[in-house]
């Protein structure tokens, strides 16, 4: 009922709490194979038991990626991305 929805989500679990899934992947597939990447972590998604499609969602990241591309100079980042066609 409504009212019992209203009362479990006025206290605040975590478990109701929609949730961020990062995933991390190396720099070539974040780079090149980015769509193919989306579609094997939404059936990752997919399988995920408690997973809502409605509130829960995924982002792609590549820590070595982003460590390289803060490393370097305002200017040497944007003639490197633009390099790599992002």
């Amino acid at each position: 009922s409504d009212a019992a929805i209203f009362s479990i989500k006025s206290m605040g679990l975590l478990t109701l709490k929609p949730v961020l899934y990062a995933f991390n992947m190396d720099e070539v597939d974040f780079i090149f194979g980015r769509d193919e990447a989306v579609v094997e972590v939404t059936k990752i998604m997919e399988s995920i038991q408690y997973c809502d499609p409605n509130e829960d969602m995924f982002v792609l990241v590549s820590a070595k990626f982003e460590a390289e591309v803060s490393s370097k100079t305002h200017d040497e980042q944007l003639d490197y991305l633009a390099s790599l066609g992002m």
